[in-house]
């Protein structure tokens, strides 16, 4: 009896504990904090590997730098998820900083990705984060299990040998579309430009 008397008062005690009271101000200035470290030398990539190649070590000494605040944004981000008890998204932190934790998980490795996958998909649904970021998320899962994406967001880099001058380079394709008869419409509806307006950004084309 008293056995039990003793288990009803830890779980009334702990039942009765007051939940943890979000900041917002302060959780969203965090979340824009994150993202600003999250594209700091994302932003440096391009001329970098332009002006020192894609092998150089000035590349191998930036993502080194990257993959340092990936790992601790992410452990960041993992830790606001489980304060918040979901996604942080617009209600809770506004549209900007609600782009955080996406771009946050999306660089994560593999595992990660899936384990956060429904919590992305639940937070499009629910109007907390951009479709056009959902299913960019969407594609990038599909590719690293090796299917076809569905909205053509998802381009991949290969390295090459020019046969002539025996140089390395990268080449840029898109990665394989489930159904492309009606990607255009697809890719609108889900606030996504025209697909062939997509790729020239990147200096490819669907007709080439």
């Amino acid at each position: 009896m008293k056995k039990s008397y003793l288990i009803f008062l830890f779980l009334l005690v702990f039942c009765s504990k007051p939940k943890q009271t979000i900041n917002k101000e302060e959780l969203t200035k965090e979340l824009d904090s994150i993202l600003l470290v999250d594209q700091k030398y994302r932003t440096q990539w391009k001329t970098i590997h332009d002006k020192f190649g894609p092998d150089s070590q000035e590349m191998k000494d930036l993502w080194a730098k990257q993959q340092t605040v990936d790992s601790s944004n992410l452990q960041r981000i993992i830790k606001i998820i489980e304060e918040v008890g979901g996604y942080p998204g617009k209600s809770l932190v506004g549209y900007s900083a609600s782009e955080t934790t996406f771009f946050v998980l999306q660089h994560a490795p593999d595992s990660i990705q899936e384990k956060y996958y429904e919590l992305i998909l639940e937070a499009g649904k629910n109007d907390e984060l951009e479709n056009r970021l959902v299913v960019m998320y969407q594609d990038r899962y599909l590719m690293h299990r090796g299917e076809p994406q569905i909205f053509g967001t998802q381009i991949r880099s290969e390295k090459k040998i020019n046969p002539v001058t025996n140089v390395k380079f990268d080449s840029m394709y898109l990665w394989p579309i489930a159904d492309t008869t009606r990607i255009d419409s697809v890719r609108m509806w889900n606030g996504l430009g025209p697909l062939e307006q997509y790729l020239n950004n990147f200096g490819l084309s669907r007709w080439k």
